[in-house]
């Protein structure tokens, strides 16, 4: 801003200037000597390159050196500048000198003060000098370094005899060290991460990170923990199109025969491999009006151990592992898609006898009119593979088609419609010759439909209303064979449900009030009469305080089959949320509550803390509680935490509860350092 004000200031006042070709010279006074310009007082010099204030500077329009004096601040480009006393720089050849020299990079707020520099095409060459991102006169932290050399094309500081000063306080002394002072990507070595466990012992974690190309990225990480073993893993990361992006992870973790033989593993090494590949307009592109996409999260293991070496965060996994591949394509009124699950249950040896979803394939015809607008259909039909390598395979092929007709009446208050529902089934079943071969069903029901769709204004709310009643009639059924109890069957029974949705907005449009209540009564004698009564509820107290509450009731016990209330609070300071599950099924039940907690109400500061607490076991599945302190240059956040993981030993698979302190320091823009101090304790055994 202060150099527009002087081009103003200069321009205003007529002061005299000279023109070269590539090369412009303002200041109150200029001179021509032969080919060189001198200029004094308040001089400005812009090529296509640099714009340069001084005090004084003489130009060689032939040889294109230039000499600089006084209060001189250099730009280059948008992002970098430096001041310094005296210089010289040939703006034919980008050589120069500077002394002394203070940089610095405008987006990543670094700078460099040193007592001399010489600049190249490549590089600046520091000699004592320091780095940092914090405020000039009083640091939190620097890196006093005696020689350095800062790319100029990458952006790259490489520096020498580094010491590391917090404050004052000198902390590390490095022979070398480096980093990029900007976001572009670039090969090297990542920030180091350390832990020390109970049980563990010593971890240490470097990655080397390969950057060669802009589309794609690969790291290493290799590990070791002194009392357990070494691990490397490796990330690759892949960019094919602006519609996709592509994540690959493999490792492998070799355990010391000590610890294998102390926690009684199954395996003495550990390895897997994952998959997750994003991407839309696979194909669709080749087709008008066409839509597709493509998911896969793959992933494969030994034993759950490959997930807990990944790592040393702490974090805890589910006991089954799945693998989807998915893929859809959609055009005008019709839907392909086929689906695929993997599933891995780390609790046992061997998943021979998993049961598998190898694929499904689907055809969807979207509902649309038939012979007159009032009368619609649609067609879903697919084809589900169940496969495994011991125990019973089948093949299902499934066919659903609704016909409906639809009117409304009373001026548009009331609708009804008449759906007719076809279901074919067809189940081929091998690996097993103790059962049927096939299992045949089919079957048809009616569907009435009366219902009411209404909005109303009011004073001070605004107010919709949905209320419909479905009665269901199933008309012919008809079965044959076999149907495993992995089989799903679209069956149907009589029955009248009622369905209540209904919103109140205030008058500014905000949404203030939600509700849904949906309530089945069944005609069936083998069956109970009533379906769980589902509610469900939210309210919006103000834009920062919300609460919602879920309740299913089932009338054949008599009792709440599942409750759950969420609180929730947040503003500019604070964020809340408290949880409290219940479920109570014939085949298992859970009672827990989970909390998260974060404020930023003291300035640079954020105290968090979480919890999920098993109430019906009474005791803590994980928590943690820590805070971050943030600064312009640096911040740093201590955290504790405690969880419980599963790993497979011999005899079964056991839990291992965590504690562990964690601590992160990061420098802007350097990047960041973690240690991690953790204790184990098996839950089984009891033992540390």
């Amino acid at each position: 801003m202060h150099i527009r004000l002087l081009l103003l200031l200069v321009l205003f006042f007529s002061l005299s200037f000279a023109q070269t070709q590539n090369v412009e010279v303002l200041a109150k006074n200029v001179k021509k000597s032969g080919d060189v310009i001198h200029a004094k007082g308040s001089v400005v010099l812009y090529s296509q390159k640099y714009l340069i204030t001084a005090d004084r500077a003489n130009y060689n329009q032939k040889t294109g050196d230039l000499h600089l004096y006084g209060d001189i601040t250099v730009l280059e480009g948008l992002q970098y500048s430096s001041k310094t006393g005296e210089a010289t720089l040939n703006l034919n050849s980008d050589i120069g000198s500077f002394a002394p020299l203070f940089f610095f990079n405008d987006l990543s707020n670094l700078w460099i003060s040193c007592q001399s520099a010489t600049m190249s095409p490549e590089y600046y060459i520091t000699k004592k000098s320091i780095v940092s991102s914090c405020n000039v006169q009083k640091p939190d932290w620097k890196i006093d370094f005696s020689s350095g050399e800062l790319d100029r094309k990458n952006r790259y500081l490489s520096v020498y005899n580094a010491v590391f000063y917090a404050g004052k306080i000198p902390l590390l002394y490095l022979p070398y060290f480096g980093f990029s002072t900007n976001r572009d990507r670039k090969s090297g070595l990542l920030r180091p991460k350390i832990g020390l466990s109970s049980s563990e012992g010593l971890y240490y974690s470097q990655s080397l990170y390969l950057a060669p190309y802009v589309n794609w990225d690969l790291q290493f990480i290799p590990q070791i923990r002194t009392q357990r073993g070494v691990g490397i893993n490796s990330v690759f990361r892949y960019v094919d199109s602006p519609y996709s992006n592509l994540n690959v992870q493999s490792g492998v973790f070799n355990e010391y025969s000590k610890y294998v033989q102390d926690n009684s593993l199954v395996n003495s090494s550990h390895y897997g491999l994952e998959i997750n590949y994003d991407r839309s307009k696979l194909f669709s592109g080749y087709f008008k009006s066409a839509e597709d996409g493509l998911y896969l999260d793959f992933i494969y293991m030994n034993d759950v151990d490959y997930l807990n070496t990944k790592a040393n965060n702490g974090a805890s996994y589910s006991q089954l592992a799945t693998s989807t591949l998915n893929y859809y394509f959609k055009q005008d009124l019709n839907y392909y898609g086929m689906y695929m699950k993997y599933y891995i249950d780390t609790a046992k040896e061997s998943n021979s006898n998993t049961l598998q979803e190898l694929p499904t394939l689907q055809y969807h015809r979207f509902t649309n009119s038939m012979f007159f607008d009032n009368l619609l259909y649609s067609v879903d039909t697919k084809v589900k593979n169940y496969e495994r390598k011991k125990g019973l395979n089948a093949t299902q092929y499934e066919l659903n088609i609704p016909l409906t007709y639809y009117l409304s009446f009373l001026d548009d208050y009331m609708h009804f419609s008449f759906s007719e529902n076809i279901y074919l089934t067809y189940v081929d079943y091998s690996n097993d010759s103790t059962v049927q071969s096939y299992g045949q069903y089919s079957r048809n029901y009616h569907k009435f439909s009366l219902y009411t769709d209404l909005s109303k204004a009011y004073d001070t709310f605004y107010h919709t209303l949905y209320l419909g009643l479905d009665y269901v009639v199933p008309s012919k059924e008809s079965r044959s064979g076999y149907f495993a109890d992995f089989i799903p069957l679209d069956t149907q029974e009589k029955s009248i449900s009622l369905n209540l949705a209904q919103y109140f907005y205030n008058q500014a449009g905000d949404k203030k009030v939600s509700h849904t209540l949906k309530q089945n009564y069944y005609f069936s004698d083998y069956r109970y009469k009533y379906g769980d009564l589902e509610n469900n509820i939210k309210i919006y107290f103000n834009k920062n305080i919300d609460f919602s509450n879920t309740t299913f009731y089932s009338f054949e016990f008599s009792r709440f089959s599942k409750i759950q209330n969420t609180l929730h609070f947040s503003n500019s300071f604070f964020d809340a949320s408290i949880i409290h599950t219940y479920e109570n099924s014939t085949t298992s039940d859970t009672n827990f509550i989970t909390l998260d907690v974060g404020t930023d109400y003291y300035r640079n500061y954020n105290i968090f803390a979480s919890m999920n607490y098993d109430l019906k076991n009474s005791f803590f599945k994980s928590w943690k509680i820590g805070f971050k302190k943030r600064k312009k240059c640096w911040d740093y956040s201590l955290v504790y935490s405690e969880n419980t993981t599963p790993q497979l030993t011999s005899s079964s698979q056991n839990s291992i509860n965590k504690k562990g302190i964690y601590i992160l320091f990061n420098l802007y823009p350097i990047g960041s350092i973690d240690y991690t101090f953790s204790k184990e304790r098996d839950m089984t055994s009891g033992g540390i």
